[in-house]
């Protein structure tokens, strides 16, 4: 015999149903307002790091003032020096030495899509963003919305900054309304063209080793301790001895004797010229001795180093600029590029660097070295859409050709490989 169910009990079932799925839709929400909150802790965490390295940096700077240089000289001492200063600056010619080929001369082409070396050298970055995306596709196989947070947070996690993070993801929350994006693969491929997009102005810049315009062609090089500014000036070198122009490099760190002393090595193995002055000598001095020996002997490039300075120590950023000064005297115009050295692995310190060195001495050129040793590759594309400031080369290794030429599509292309 059939029995019915009770009334009462289809109540009661139809409200532990109701009640279920209440609670499911509650923890739905829930998980999306915590993904939104972590990235917008990531966004205020990116600018308070910034901050507080600054601050880190200037207390440093505070601490070591006793052992810091004497503040540059005035521009009316400058002139009244720089006689005497620019005899006791010495150039040496070192005998002609065939530079060896593994690490010195080995060719190098512009980087391209599919740069082995490139993406090798990216392949900490790629591997961490490739993993997050991976997890966030693997969680949402139907492409919505909701997945933009977990975009947003792991763009920033890889250091591609607020401002380009902020721009991505508003175009691919376009696409997504347009409904132009089905799956993980699309949404990775719209992430790469957004991006290419952003970076094609600020990457753009023309040849800095072409043979147009006045002679030499100097480019002055500036940065902070310890990111590798005269290893990078011999890799320069290199590479423009390979293309076979005749290079005097200006050892204007005087108070680091190891720097004259690798940039001499440099100066051996590309066949190059390299001008130096006695050890605390002035470095504008080195830098005015090395322009005029170009001019005289027909140089077509001049490459100059000089001391590494924190961007917070307003009297070393002075004498950099009375360095930039003393170029000028030497050669009207000059130098033609200012190029900052930068140590990607500190992530967004290095677009702090960069935005202190472009208010006080203009840069043309900025290049990013170590990119090898860190996961927060992303720094790349901060500072070239931060800045519009063309980024030169990036460092991707020890070699000589580890120094990539940098090309957007080909960096972009790594960055997602």
């Amino acid at each position: 015999m059939q029995t019915q169910a009770d009334p009462g009990q289809l109540v009661g079932l139809g409200l532990v149903i109701s009640f279920f799925l209440v609670f499911i839709a509650i923890a739905v929400l829930a998980m999306r307002k915590a993904r939104r909150r972590r990235a917008a802790e990531l966004r205020e965490s990116s600018a308070e790091e910034l901050e507080s390295r600054a601050d880190a940096a200037r207390l440093a700077e505070r601490q070591g003032a006793e052992a810091a240089p004497a503040a540059a000289d005035t521009e009316v001492e400058a002139e009244r020096d720089e006689g005497a200063e620019h005899e006791r600056a010495t150039v040496d010619e070192p005998e002609r030495v065939s530079p060896e080929p593994a690490e010195a001369m080995r060719p190098v082409e512009p980087a391209a899509p599919g740069d082995a070396a490139l993406e090798r050298g990216l392949a900490r970055t790629s591997s961490s963003l490739r993993e997050r995306l991976g997890q966030i596709f693997g969680r949402h196989p139907k492409i919505d919305p909701a997945v933009l947070d977990e975009l947003e947070e792991a763009l920033l996690t890889a250091d591609v900054g607020v401002s380009m993070t902020t721009r991505l993801i508003a175009a691919v929350k376009g696409d997504l309304e347009a409904k132009r994006l089905r799956s993980g693969d699309e949404v990775q491929k719209a992430l790469r063209e957004h991006m290419l997009s952003a970076l094609a102005d600020g990457a753009k810049a023309p040849d800095p080793f072409a043979a147009s315009g006045t002679k030499p062609r100097v480019i002055l090089f500036v940065g902070v301790n310890g990111v590798g500014k005269t290893t990078t000036i011999g890799k320069v070198a290199a590479l423009a001895a390979q293309r076979g122009q005749k290079v005097v490099l200006a050892a204007g760190d005087t108070f680091r004797a190891a720097a004259t002393e690798q940039l001499a090595i440099w100066a051996e193995r590309t066949d190059s010229h390299i001008v130096r002055g006695e050890a605390g000598a002035d470095p504008a001095s080195v830098v005015f001795k090395a322009i005029e020996h170009a001019q005289k002997t027909s140089a077509d490039l001049v490459l100059c180093d000089t001391a590494g300075r924190l961007h917070t120590k307003t009297q070393l950023m002075d004498e950099i600029k009375k360095v930039k000064r003393s170029a000028a005297k030497a050669r009207a115009g000059a130098p033609d590029e200012v190029w900052l050295v930068v140590d990607a692995t500190t992530g967004q310190n290095a677009l702090v660097q960069a935005r202190e060195f472009h208010q006080v001495l203009g840069l043309t050129g900025v290049i990013l070295t170590k990119l090898d040793g860190t996961a927060k590759g992303g720094v790349v594309v901060a500072i070239a859409d931060a800045l519009k400031v063309p980024v030169r080369f990036v460092g991707v290794g020890e070699s000589a050709e580890d120094l990539r030429p940098f090309a957007a599509p080909a960096f972009v292309n790594a960055l997602f490989a």
